[in-house]
């Protein structure tokens, strides 16, 4: 019951998230399901990535609905992204799970500063 409340809770807060500023569903659910739910770290970057179609999809609709989506930058954007994520899931499994999170930690890190930059 803790863990499906806890996994509802990380659900809630990484979509609302996600919504107000287009953040990844990764950047807050990868470090929740490890620190939260003990999830080893390539397990919560699975079950992260399985999240993202469904918050996805719920999170477009809103903007669709408005006119505010690119849908041929979309389209180009998705068939770049579609190959770059097969390949990088495919690769993740052959990364220590210690050199994992330190490499999620290091491009958070890295994407914070450049945004409080520009």
């Amino acid at each position: 019951m803790r863990r499906t409340v806890g996994a509802a809770a990380l659900g809630l807060a990484a979509g609302f998230l996600g919504g107000m500023f287009g953040i990844g569903g990764g950047l807050v659910i990868v470090p929740g399901l490890v620190i939260w739910l003990a999830m080893d770290q390539h397990r919560a970057h699975g079950t992260s990535v399985a999240v993202i179609v469904g918050a996805a999809t719920a999170s477009v609709t809103p903007f669709a609905l408005r006119g505010e989506v690119d849908w041929t930058s979309a389209a180009w954007i998705l068939s770049g992204s579609m190959i770059g994520a097969y390949a990088g899931a495919t690769l993740v499994s052959r990364i220590p799970a210690v050199w994992l999170a330190r490499a999620f930690v290091a491009l958070t890190i890295v994407a914070a500063i450049r945004m409080a930059v520009t």
